[in-house]
C-alpha cells in the first residue's frame, strides 16, 4: 500500500447488473457473471501503479480479465500447487500449465477455497497510471455453481510524486544519466568486443580445418561489409583489393577467376546486398562455374547465423574444386543414357517382333473361321472355335506387348471406333472363358440397363484393360469369385460416364465333374497359356488409362477382396439402352 492513504482513493469490486451481465452454461449447470474493478484516484498525486489480489472462499471459474495479466495461484498449500501469470483476453492453450477445461471455446481455470489471483493492469489500455480525479474501471468473468463471494480482495496502490523541480536539476539528472549510459555502453562494448573477437578466432580454427575440402574459405561480414579470410591458395590473397568493401572485391574474383560466359550469372549470384534475403530460410545457395585457374569450381555461400530469427548477418564464402565429381556425373549420366537407348532398341525389337507374329495369326483366325462357316462336321466346327477362342487370346498377349513397347517409347496411340457394348461383353467372354473354366470361379457381370448398348472409344485397349485385370484378380483370387461390374450415367447428348469394376466377391460355388474333367484335359494337353506377371500387366493397365484420361483405383473397403475400378467417359452412337444381359454359355471342346 502507499504510504500516502487518501480517504477519497478508492476501489471496489461490484456486479455489473445488467441484463446480459449473468447468464447460465447449461451443459456445466454453471452461472457466468460479469464484474467491474472501480479504481478513483481522489487525491491530488498520480497512481502510478497499483494490483488487486482477490483471495477465492468457494469453488468457482476464472474466465477473462479485461486487458492486463492475472498471476493465478492453484491449489494454494498441496503438493500440485501451480502458479502462472497469464493474458485471458490473449494465451496460448499449449502454454497452460494450470488445470482448465475449454467449453465452448470459453477457457475455465477452477479455483477453490484458499486460492487467489492477482491482478496487473495494463497500461498501454490506460489502466494506470491514474491521474488526480480520474479513475479506470476493469471488468472480468466469473463462472460459479451457487453463490460467489468476492469480498476479501486486497487494493495495492502507489503514488508519485516529484520533490525537485527546475530546469537546473533536470539538467542534472540528465547528464548524470548520460554518464551512466555511456559507462554502460563502453563495458557493453568492450564485453562484446572481446566475446566477438573470441567467437571469431574459433570459427576461423575451426574453418581452417576445411582447407582440404576448399580452395578458397572466407568469412564475410554483411553488415561491415568486410572479408576475413579463412584459407586461401598462396599468393591469391596478396591481389585482393582490401581497400573495397566485401561486395566489390568479390565482382574483382569473378572477373579474374571465371571464364567469360560465367561472370554474368556469378554477379548476379554473387551480390551480397540482395543476398540475406535469399538465405532467409535456407542454409546455403550455390552456383557451379568454370574457373580459369581450377577447371570445374562450386561457390557456396552458407549462413552463419542458422537456427536463430534475426536477419543473415555473417556467412561462409567457399570455392570448391569438382572436376572429378564432374566426371562421375557424366559418367553415370552416360551408363544411364546407354541403358535407356538399350531399353528403346529392346522395346522397338518387341514391338517389331510381335507385329510379325500379329500378322500369321490374322492369317491363322481367317482361315479357322472359314473352316466355322464351311464345314458341315459339328466336331471339326467345334475344334475350330477353340483354336479361334485360343487365336483371339493369343492375339491379344501380342498387343499387351506391342502396346507395352509403344508405353515405354511413348508412342502409343490410342483407335477410337463404334461399338456395341453387348457385343463387346461377349466377345470379352469368349476369350477369358476357358481360364474361368479351368480355374472353376464364380464369374458375375452386373451392368446397369438403362445406359446405351451403342458406343464411339478404343474398345480395343478397354477390352485389353478389363481382359488383363480380371486374370490379375484370377491368378489372385481366393474368395471363388469375381464380378465385372460397369455402371453408367448418360452425362448429356453425346456422352456416358462410365464407372468400371472387376471386384473378388465370395462364393459357395465348388468345382463340378464337368470342371474337373476340362482341368484333367487341359493338363493333358499342356495346359493353359502361362499367365502374364503381375506387376507388368498392372503397369500395362495404368499405363493404358492414363492414355485414355483415367486412373486405376484399388480398393478393399469391405474387406472381402480387392476391387479395381476406373471411370471414363465414352462418346454415345445410339441412345438405345443395352437392357438386361446375361453372359453366354460358350461351348467348351474336349
Amino acid at each position: 500500500m502507499s504510504d500516502e492513504m487518501s480517504d477519497e482513493t478508492s476501489m471496489d469490486i461490484h456486479y455489473r447488473g445488467n441484463n446480459t451481465s449473468t447468464w447460465i452454461k447449461r451443459d456445466m449447470d454453471i452461472y457466468g457473471i460479469i464484474s467491474d474493478v472501480r479504481v478513483y484516484n481522489g487525491s491530488s498525486s498520480v497512481i502510478s501503479s497499483w494490483t488487486l489480489r482477490v483471495n477465492v472462499k468457494g469453488p468457482c471459474y476464472i474466465n477473462q480479465f479485461w486487458n492486463g495479466d492475472v498471476e493465478i495461484h492453484q491449489h494454494v498449500g498441496r503438493d500440485d500447487e501451480v502458479i502462472q501469470t497469464l493474458n485471458l483476453a490473449n494465451y496460448d492453450e499449449k502454454e497452460i500449465k494450470l488445470d482448465y477445461i475449454i467449453n465452448e471455446s470459453d477457457l475455465l481455470i477452477p479455483l477453490d477455497e484458499g486460492d487467489y489471483f492477482v491482478y496487473y493492469p495494463e497500461e498501454s489500455m490506460r489502466e494506470m497510471p491514474i491521474k488526480s480525479g480520474d479513475e479506470t474501471v476493469v471488468g472480468f468473468i466469473m463462472y460459479y455453481d451457487d453463490n460467489i463471494d468476492l469480498s476479501d480482495y486486497t487494493f495495492y496502490y502507489y503514488f508519485s510524486r516529484s520533490y525537485f523541480e527546475g530546469p537546473v536539476f533536470l539538467i542534472i539528472c540528465l547528464l548524470l544519466v548520460w554518464e551512466f549510459f555511456a559507462f554502460g555502453m563502453y563495458l557493453t562494448a568492450m564485453y562484446v568486443y572481446r566475446k566477438a573477437d573470441r567467437e571469431m578466432e574459433l570459427r576461423k580454427s575451426g574453418l581452417s580445418s576445411m582447407s582440404g575440402l576448399y580452395t578458397i574459405i572466407y568469412i564475410v561480414d554483411l553488415i561491415e561489409d568486410k572479408i576475413i579470410p579463412v584459407s586461401y591458395p598462396e599468393g591469391l590473397d596478396k591481389i585482393r583489393p582490401r581497400n573495397l568493401g566485401a561486395n566489390d572485391q568479390f565482382k574483382n574474383l569473378y572477373k579474374l577467376d571465371a571464364v567469360e560466359s560465367y561472370i554474368e550469372p556469378l554477379m548476379e549470384f554473387g551480390n551480397l546486398k540482395t543476398l540475406p534475403k535469399r538465405m532467409e530460410n535456407r542454409n546455403s545457395i550455390s552456383i557451379e562455374y568454370v574457373s580459369k585457374r581450377f577447371g570445374w569450381s562450386r561457390i557456396r555461400f552458407i549462413n552463419m547465423d542458422t537456427g536463430s530469427d534475426r536477419p543473415v548477418e555473417k556467412v561462409l564464402f567457399t570455392i570448391e574444386q569438382i572436376n572429378e565429381e564432374k566426371k562421375e556425373i557424366d559418367r553415370i549420366l552416360s551408363q544411364v543414357e546407354q541403358a535407356e537407348s538399350k531399353s528403346r532398341v529392346k522395346s522397338a525389337f518387341l514391338a517389331g517382333i510381335s507385329r510379325e507374329i500379329r500378322t500369321p495369326i490374322t492369317v491363322m483366325l481367317k482361315l479357322t473361321d472359314l473352316i466355322v462357316n464351311r464345314s458341315n462336321d459339328d466336331l471339326i466346327r467345334s475344334y475350330a472355335k477353340s483354336v479361334i477362342s485360343s487365336g483371339k487370346v493369343l492375339m491379344a498377349e501380342v498387343n499387351s506387348v506391342i502396346d507395352y513397347s509403344n508405353l515405354e517409347a511413348g508412342e502409343l496411340e490410342l483407335t477410337p471406333a463404334d461399338y456395341s457394348l453387348r457385343g463387346f461383353l461377349d466377345e470379352m467372354y469368349e476369350l477369358i472363358m476357358p481360364r474361368i473354366k479351368y480355374k472353376g470361379i464364380e464369374f458375375q457381370v452386373d451392368i446397369t440397363d438403362t445406359i446405351p448398348d451403342k458406343m464411339h472409344g478404343d474398345s480395343v485397349r478397354l477390352m485389353q484393360i478389363l481382359i488383363t485385370l480380371i486374370m490379375y484378380t484370377l491368378s489372385r483370387n481366393k474368395t471363388g469369385g469375381i464380378r465385372l461390374g460397369i455402371f453408367g450415367k448418360v452425362t448429356d447428348e453425346r456422352k456416358v460416364h462410365l464407372l468400371i469394376s472387376v471386384k473378388e466377391i465370395e462364393s459357395s460355388r465348388r468345382i463340378d465333374e464337368k470342371t474337373r474333367s476340362y482341368q484333367k484335359y487341359m493338363q493333358s494337353e499342356g495346359g493353359l497359356p502361362p499367365e502374364k506377371e503381375n506387376e507388368i500387366s498392372i503397369d500395362l493397365v495404368q499405363g493404358l488409362l492414363q492414355a485414355m484420361g483415367a486412373i486405376l483405383n484399388v480398393s478393399d473397403t469391405y474387406g472381402d477382396g480387392n476391387d479395381y475400378y476406373f471411370e471414363i467417359d465414352q462418346e454415345i452412337v445410339e441412345r438405345s439402352p443395352i437392357g438386361q444381359y446375361s453372359l453366354r454359355e460358350s461351348e467348351i471342346t474336349w
